[in-house]
């Protein structure tokens, strides 16, 4: 059979997968790199020849989250296109980077460690950063050189919108609320868009 990937990469990703789940539900601190090579169904060498330690593994974690979130969040200002269709986009791109099981579990699996700020925790923070938050502040920055919004800071929008959105589509999910259904998504994208349209235009 014809393999699509080569084998060590097939192995990576299963150590990864493995990863996510053994950290998801033990944390970090009492995870172990045995039980994520069984579950990963390689050697227990086979995980230390990709990765050299648990924080190694950790760590690449983090790197997957944030390569996820700049290849999601790559979007920029259309004046060819209404200011409401394209803050639907940005908007719709933040829900879609949510509705993932995985994201979300690297979400959480990070957050909790950065809240603890142990000495990992501390490694994490050192490079957070928040690419959709970023990108959006560019996108308004464009929006009002192009004279379609006024405001005094675009970064205060963007926190302002995306803020809305994570409000009811991300931070309640954090601690175990049920995701949002598609009426409900399609409600708070609409009124998202219609709180920044009547405040700036």
């Amino acid at each position: 059979m014809k393999r699509n990937r080569p084998l060590n990469q097939e192995k990576r990703n299963a150590i990864i997968k493995a990863a996510i789940e053994e950290f998801y539900t033990r944390g970090y601190e009492a995870s172990s790199m045995d039980t994520i090579s069984k579950e990963a169904n390689v050697s227990k060498a086979t995980v230390y020849n990709h990765f050299k330690n648990k924080e190694d593994l950790f760590l690449a974690l983090a790197h997957i989250l944030l390569e996820k979130l700049e290849k999601s969040f790559q979007y920029e200002y259309d004046n060819n296109k209404t200011i409401e269709f394209q803050l639907k986009e940005i908007a719709y791109k933040e829900l879609e980077f949510l509705n993932d099981n995985e994201n979300m579990k690297l979400i959480q699996i990070l957050t909790v460690v950065m809240i603890q700020k142990n000495e990992i925790g501390l490694k994490l923070l050192a490079y957070e950063r928040d690419d959709c938050m970023d990108m959006t502040s560019k996108w308004f920055e464009k929006a009002k050189e192009n004279k379609k919004l006024d405001f005094e800071s675009s970064l205060f929008v963007s926190k302002q919108f995306i803020g809305m959105i994570k409000s009811f589509a991300f931070y309640p999910q954090i601690y175990g609320a049920a995701k949002l259904t598609s009426d409900e998504q399609n409600n708070l994208v609409e009124k998202a868009v219609q709180m920044i349209i009547k405040q700036y235009s």
